[in-house]
């Protein structure tokens, strides 16, 4: 198959979501199918290479997100006219952004399915627009985004988004479009427990992984360690990542635990096995995680997660199994969790063993045979529709 991918966010930016899309489009190519992606240019994008199989376009973009590491593409014929010349047997979109429009309208210029796939709560994205704060964060703004992300959506032949918690909330919100949640998988040949090396280093570590941004509430695994601290103060904190909160993260950080925490900032994502090897425990208290790609690979690792009651991370740490659950914002009930994992080295191990058990269903294979199932499935359904539409024609001649 021919697949167009349109997205804003991709490398050399690291996130959840550019990790999703190298990954499945790796995936696809190695299945001799056929990618090209559209994108965002950045510093550094003309250096990506993916491999045979894959083509990357790059456009210009604009700053209408105040975000690091993120611009918008501005739309452009050229996106048109390659591919008109790619000639798209599938068309999958990533984001509801100009690139995302650009999508829609090549869909049915060239009568081509449209797979469109949710993973980003956006109303939780608001405050990083140039919008004042007091309106960028109202509920009248966040029923804004619902009413666009609708839109949109709606425009699809399938939608797609990382897990069920995220599926019930576009049901929800009014997607009448059919969903499917599907993982965006792990490559469990690199995220594996073999990788954990318990005496690498006679210092035990809490690790978080992701975005620093105020929407993971990385402040409450800050105050939540400085709680656990004065019982347990030979374990040390890494945070691991960059983005927009990270300099007032290091001011709260330096105010309660100096020399207790370190920021390692942004980290190669082919690097983050032997991350989370060197840890001992993952924690995040985020409230909008869609999947929580990140806990997934930590798991596979081996390590125990301390997470949160909010969207799918409930579907993915199981609460005395592979983790604990602790209330959104409540950094006392996460200290008392990380605490019975930093007391008990058997329980960080069986805890660990049982969450790269549970981790092996949300392999990257699986996740490209469920995507090739969803493509050829549209390309039927288009066609069917096709000829329904002309036997419907002649008919009415």
């Amino acid at each position: 198959m021919r697949i167009a991918v349109f997205t804003d966010t991709f490398l050399p930016s690291i996130n959840g979501v550019v990790t999703a899309i190298v990954n499945s489009t790796r995936g696809l190519a190695a299945k001799r199918h056929q990618i090209i992606i559209f994108t965002s240019s950045g510093t550094g994008s003309e250096k990506i290479n993916l491999g045979h199989g894959i083509t990357i376009k790059y456009y210009k973009t604009t700053n209408l997100i105040k975000y690091p590491d993120f611009k918008l593409a501005v739309p452009s014929v050229r996106i048109i006219n390659e591919m008109s010349k790619f000639k798209p047997d599938v068309i999958h979109s990533h984001m509801p952004s100009f690139l995302g429009w650009e999508a829609v309208i090549c869909s049915k210029m060239f009568h081509t399915p449209l797979i469109g796939t949710y993973h980003t709560l956006l109303p939780d994205f608001m405050g990083h627009t140039r919008l004042p704060r007091y309106m960028s964060e109202s509920e009248a703004a966040k029923r804004i985004v619902w009413g666009y992300t609708r839109g949109y959506y709606n425009l699809c032949d399938q939608v797609i988004t990382p897990s069920k918690a995220m599926k019930d909330v576009l049901v929800k919100e009014g997607i009448k479009k059919p969903i499917r949640a599907m993982s965006n998988g792990v490559d469990l040949k690199r995220f594996k427990p073999a990788n954990r090396n318990e005496k690498i280093s006679g210092v035990r570590k809490i690790i978080h992984v992701g975005r620093i941004s105020y929407e993971k509430d990385i402040e409450t695994v800050i105050k939540a360690y400085k709680i656990a601290m004065k019982e347990e103060p030979d374990w040390k904190l890494r945070i691991v990542g960059g983005g927009p909160d990270l300099k007032r993260l290091k001011k709260v950080a330096g105010r309660l635990l100096h020399k207790k925490i370190e920021f390692s900032g942004p980290i190669n994502h082919n690097k983050l096995s032997k991350i989370y090897s060197r840890a001992d425990v993952f924690v995040t208290a985020s409230t909008i995680e869609t999947e929580g790609l990140v806990i997934l690979e930590a798991m596979a690792c081996g390590l125990p997660v301390v997470g949160v009651d909010k969207l799918a991370i409930p579907n993915i740490v199981k609460h005395e199994k592979t983790g604990f659950i602790a209330k959104a914002h409540d950094e006392k009930e996460m200290a008392s969790y990380l605490l019975k994992l930093m007391r008990s080295r058997k329980l960080r191990q069986q805890m660990g063993r049982r969450g790269a058990l549970e981790v092996s269903k949300y392999s990257i294979d699986k996740t490209i045979e469920t995507l090739e199932k969803i493509y050829k499935e549209a390309r039927r359904n288009k066609r069917r529709k096709k000829e329904d539409k002309k036997r419907y024609s002649h008919k009415k001649a």
